[in-house]
């Protein structure tokens, strides 16, 4: 999910949801997936409940929309649940059981809901069969140069137009994917490929069809649950970043792209090894075993399905593939996939971290110049936004709405975020402090606490006042700064006065200070107040030619920098 403008949104689908969306036509669309999110602010949203295990098989049809499907749910249940409700819009039921045994069950047009006995135990095997046309979620299409397709397109709760599920991010479990589609279909999904087998033909159908099943050993939440079935060609990036995943190994990557565009391959992805191997050297292993880059044609413009990541149709159909949108998106391999935010209010850990590491991929592959200036880009997009200024990064509003939280708190202020508290811990310190969450985390959900007590537990210090100002209240510092030469003191006087439209911010403040042919730089800490005077002595000047406020692009400030004659 990602960038806004003429850019596609949502590095793997989002940055401006509403903008994006009115792009594809599907405003309608968008509305009704927001309301149907529901009982999604309430959390633990499923209590008592967790899916193990989907195992799930899915017919797609040789043309139409008609999908007939069958969902084998292995659920840990506490003794006091005695129901089981799974969230699946509109598709027909056409029966249920529990434990291999038939079992009535209840339905409305978004739940079913199954009634359990003490017999069936605190782990039982739900299976649901149904089919019907997916109004949302599996994405089918039918282009008239590229055949049919049909990609799965799960962020946020959408799942549930096609999977019956717990719909919710905080309820990850490992999935096995059954697909019978078409012979001449190539199907992709999360995991590794385990088998295709070709079936046998008969009179009534003329179409060949084939049997491939993959296998996720990784719990992943069900917004990452995908397929994707269409004509395409798989391009082998081969064995890449060895030495960064899990044990020391190789990490096999490919790129599948529909057949017109097989001969721009591998393009930008010629990066693709790099990338795996400069987050695994900053934050640990690569958590899974292979990355597969997918031209998709889905509702958003991407999407950061482990494993196996759908980018737009038409951003390769316009070259428009960046290294910068690669990068998010295999960021989010370790957060988001990896470490999966909780709630919906802390999806910063997911965008945010995506956001900032793209940038580091940046700093690291094309230098400390082109790092600042993506980092003053993405600075001036955080004081444009106006729902910065009107809600905090952790909102709760997004608990209820997580499609309006697709914002620039989510994605460019977390990662600023990030970038301050990088400065505040040290690198090394900051590094080893998201090391330290990835292992303790991974292959599981966090929250914004949790990332904290990670950085606190590293750094041997509080950042609950950093956090509260700078995630849980909306804004940013915003200064005018007049300094002042004192020759007859030899002190550079700066006179802070902050703006009223947030509360007064507190921060350290680095200031380049330039007397002839030299620069020094000199980090003052600034308080939470409307106005302060802070006196810098300087008994070796004997005068300064210019004062530039924060130069290595530290602070999320909007700073006015004025100059008073004594």
């Amino acid at each position: 999910m990602r960038r806004v403008g003429a850019r596609v949104v949502r590095y793997a689908a989002c940055l401006s949801a509403a903008l994006l969306l009115l792009m594809d036509g599907h405003v309608a669309l968008a509305q009704t997936a927001v309301s149907t999110i529901g009982v999604a602010a309430r959390f633990p949203y499923a209590p008592g409940v967790d899916v193990q295990r989907y195992d799930l098989h899915v017919t797609l049809p040789v043309r139409g929309h008609a999908i007939r499907a069958w969902a084998l749910l292995t659920v840990d249940r506490a003794n006091r649940v005695s129901a089981l409700s799974l969230d699946l819009i509109a598709l027909t039921v056409d029966s249920v059981s529990v434990n291999g045994r038939s079992r009535e069950f209840g339905r409305d047009s978004a739940t079913i809901r199954i009634p359990l006995t003490v017999k069936d135990g605190t782990r039982v095997h739900v299976r649901v069969d149904y089919h019907g046309e997916p109004r949302d979620g599996l994405i089918i299409r039918e282009d008239p140069d590229r055949g049919w397709s049909a990609f799965g397109d799960n962020w946020p709760n959408r799942a549930r137009y096609w999977i019956p599920s717990i719909d919710h991010p905080s309820d990850k479990a490992l999935v096995n994917w059954t697909v019978t589609a078409p012979a001449s279909l190539s199907i992709v999904a999360n995991g590794a490929r385990i088998t295709r087998v070709l079936l046998p033909s008969t009179r009534e159908v003329a179409t060949r069809f084939a049997r491939t099943s993959f296998r996720m050993t990784k719990p992943i939440p069900t917004y990452l649950m995908v397929i994707g079935a269409a004509r395409m060609q798989e391009s082998s990036l081969g064995r890449t970043a060895c030495g960064s995943a899990v044990g020391g190994g190789c990490i096999l990557q490919s790129v599948w792209t529909f057949l017109p565009e097989v001969k721009t391959m591998p393009g930008h992805f010629r990066e693709a090894g790099a990338i795996v191997s400069t987050f695994a050297k900053l934050v640990g292993p690569y958590p899974y075993d292979r990355l597969t880059h997918v031209q998709s044609a889905t509702r958003f413009g991407g999407m950061e399905n482990a494993t196996a990541i759908f980018y737009s149709d038409d951003a390769f159909r316009k070259g428009d593939v960046g290294v910068s949108l690669i990068a998010h998106e295999t960021a989010h391999q370790w957060f988001g996939d990896a470490v999966t935010p909780r709630r919906w209010p802390d999806l910063w850990l997911s965008e945010g971290f995506a956001t900032y590491f793209a940038a580091l991929y940046t700093e690291h592959s094309r230098g400390d110049s082109a790092f600042k200036a993506e980092l003053r880009r993405i600075r001036e997009t955080v004081i444009a936004a106006p729902i910065v200024a009107e809600r905090p990064v952790v909102d709760s509003v997004g608990g209820e709405t997580p499609l309006s939280l697709l914002n620039r708190n989510s994605y460019e202020k977390g990662a600023f975020v990030l970038h301050m508290l990088r400065g505040s811990m040290g690198s090394d310190v900051f590094f080893r402090a998201l090391r330290d969450y990835q292992n303790r985390y991974r292959n599981g959900t966090a929250t914004t606490d949790d990332l904290r007590a990670a950085l606190e537990q590293r750094a041997g210090t509080s950042y609950e006042g950093f956090f509260d100002q700078w995630l849980h209240r909306p804004g940013f510092a915003d200064l005018t700064i007049t300094w002042t030469w004192n020759a007859s003191t030899k002190s550079l006087m700066l006179q802070i006065v902050q703006g009223t439209q947030f509360a007064p911010y507190s921060g350290p403040l680095t200031v380049a200070i330039r007397t002839g042919a030299a620069t020094r730089l000199i980090t003052v800490p600034f308080a939470a107040k409307q106005s302060q005077l802070i006196v810098i002595p300087l008994p070796d000047a004997r005068d300064i030619d210019d004062v530039i406020a924060d130069p290595n692009v530290a602070l999320l400030a909007r700073i006015s920098m004025l100059h008073a004659v004594e």
